[in-house]
């Protein structure tokens, strides 16, 4: 699965579509959820923006620019993983 990961390191910025990974909670399963634009900057991570959700920074890990053949299957996923950036 392509991701973001290679073009968090570049200057100038790039908007494009994307699936990000969410983790699951009492009620739901970790899943994957498209609709979602990335654009990459100089700044760490990704900013994620969806029309339902509030803009956030996530890190690259997180975002996918291709569906996954499996919304459950989960992406490799760090050791200490940060989950969001401030």
């Amino acid at each position: 699965m392509r991701t973001l990961q290679s073009l968090v390191g570049v200057t100038s910025m790039k908007r494009e579509r994307c699936w990000v990974w969410f983790r699951g909670g009492l009620n739901q399963k970790s899943h994957w959820e498209g609709g979602f634009y990335a654009t990459t900057d100089e700044q760490e991570g990704v900013l994620i923006q969806h029309g339902s959700y509030r803009d956030t920074r996530v890190p690259a890990w997180r975002v996918s620019q291709q569906e996954p053949t499996d919304l459950h299957t989960a992406p490799e996923i760090p050791e200490d993983a940060v989950w969001k950036i401030n």
